[in-house]
């Protein structure tokens, strides 16, 4: 070999191994996004709640609980639809922190989040849940749970399972399986009989909300508990309904709500604006969820048909969503076909969810998706102070705006931190750590990688505050041509 071709040969390969380290460093930085941008603010004593594991609803922008006697201004001064709400604590929304604390110690292995995930189940199950029917509140009004018991909302209701469902998935605990059982049975007896949707309300109360036609009645268990503890549950009677139950959701919401030929979902039936772009949850963040359940419900069914069907309704979500000249997501479509540019925190999250499900699963192109994904990080974080910003403009922007309230928590920005540091590792090629806490006297099934297949190669146990937890490496199954 000649000098030149030598020296030729030694850059290739040092190119080859930049790329590679890069590769690999990619995943390494959204679990950085998680430990520096995100859990600083949900770490913070405020956040944590009186007694602790009873967070807030609502935070001022210095990371300060709200106070009814001394309100800060950007909560004395919110919009009617936050300020009319500052009397109530949710309790979706102390689920959702909850799945914040379980899914940031997943991807760190910090005890103290893992503790602070418990400690809200253990508040949400002994406050919020009815033990006589499994109904969980809605929210607390004055100490009281609210509103009456068949008047809560089925959104409200799944989002309650989702701490639990976290919280068993990282520990196995029985406990709280059980408490997750019952709330899941009480919802299902929303269940329509006909069309197999579940219903808004049990109860009318006058105003006609049992009849009340919506997307996310159904679709949120499916999104809440059913897709992420389904596979992990005993092998059993009751894996198997809650395998039936999911693909009887699927196919009753795909009868209901699918559009096929213009590719997308409504998120309501029945109304004058239903079929508008302006209408209730008509967005790209509710069609794309909708696909990406339904593929993954299909998947764990051995549903090919469902399956093809959903991966085909993602691709063509995401290419109308894509701003090739910005490099990132839109929000809605609008009436006359065009795309709105403006970004909605969760809506981003959600699509890049997709695009990161499809390039590791199916192999699809990965470019748009990291690309999405710099400009996530750009954009959204909310420095300092962290979280993200709920509501970014097309050039890239965020007016002022709170970083907490009664519809903003850490479920979102968690969830796409744990996916995108996944399916970077997997497109790497390069095996993923994730840390659980099963009881060091019982040997888990299988540690699943949250909603990808994968096969362990190492787990190493770790003590930590009395509580067995396994570092385990995981290689998640890619897509090969």
């Amino acid at each position: 070999m000649t000098l030149r071709n030598t020296f030729i040969a030694a850059l290739f390969a040092l190119a080859t191994v930049a790329g590679a380290q890069a590769e690999e460093d990619a995943g390494q930085r959204w679990r950085q996004h998680a430990q520096e941008d995100l859990l600083p603010w949900w770490t913070q004593a405020a956040a944590q709640g009186e007694p602790v594991g009873r967070f807030p609803t609502f935070r001022c922008n210095d990371g300060s609980a709200y106070l009814a006697a001394a309100p800060c201004p950007e909560l004395a001064q919110a919009p009617d639809w936050i300020k009319s709400e500052l009397k109530r604590d949710y309790v979706r929304m102390q689920s959702r922190q909850i799945y914040t604390y379980a899914m940031g110690f997943h991807l760190t292995g910090d005890i103290k989040l893992l503790k602070l995930a418990q400690a809200g189940v253990a508040d949400l199950r002994a406050r919020a849940l009815d033990k006589r029917t499994g109904s969980a509140a809605s929210w607390f009004e004055n100490g009281k749970p609210q509103p009456a018991i068949g008047m809560r909302n089925a959104q409200d209701l799944s989002y309650a399972g989702l701490g639990m469902a976290a919280v068993y998935y990282l520990t196995r605990d029985p406990l709280v399986l059980s408490d997750l059982i019952k709330l899941k049975q009480h919802i299902f007896t929303y269940q329509d009989p006909k069309t197999g949707l579940i219903r808004w309300q049990a109860k009318d109360g006058g105003n006609g909300d049992a009849q009340r036609e919506e997307l996310v009645a159904t679709l949120d268990q499916l999104n809440a508990y059913l897709i992420l503890v389904t596979p992990i549950l005993p092998e059993g009677p009751l894996k198997r309904r809650w395998q039936e139950d999911i693909g009887k959701l699927s196919g009753a919401m795909v009868k209901r709500f699918h559009d096929a030929d213009r590719g997308r979902f409504w998120g309501t039936r029945g109304l004058p604006d239903s079929d508008s772009a302006d209408g209730r949850h008509n967005d790209f963040g509710h069609t794309v969820k909708a696909y990406w359940m339904l593929y993954l419900a299909a998947r764990q069914n051995q549903d090919t048909e469902l399956a093809s069907q959903a991966r085909d309704g993602m691709r063509k979500t995401l290419d109308a969503a894509w701003l090739q000249d910005s490099g990132s997501w839109g929000e809605k479509w609008r009436q006359d076909g065009s795309v709105v540019p403006h970004k909605s925190w969760w809506i981003y999250a959600e699509l890049d969810q997709a695009a990161a499900t499809l390039a590791v699963q199916e192999g699809d192109d990965p470019s748009r998706w990291q690309a999405a994904g710099q400009w996530w990080l750009k954009h959204f974080v909310a420095a300092p102070g962290g979280e993200v910003w709920g509501s970014v403009s097309a050039d890239g922007n965020a007016r002022p705006q709170l970083r907490q309230h009664h519809w903003k928590n850490g479920f979102h920005a968690m969830e796409h931190a744990l996916v995108n540091y996944l399916a970077s590792q997997a497109l790497a090629d390069q095996p993923a750590t994730l840390y659980y806490a099963t009881p060091a006297t019982r040997v888990a099934a299988r540690f699943k990688p949250y909603t990808f297949e994968g096969h362990t190669l190492s787990v190493e146990k770790l003590q930590a505050e009395g509580t067995a937890i396994q570092k385990v490496s995981i290689k998640l199954d890619r897509y090969k041509r």
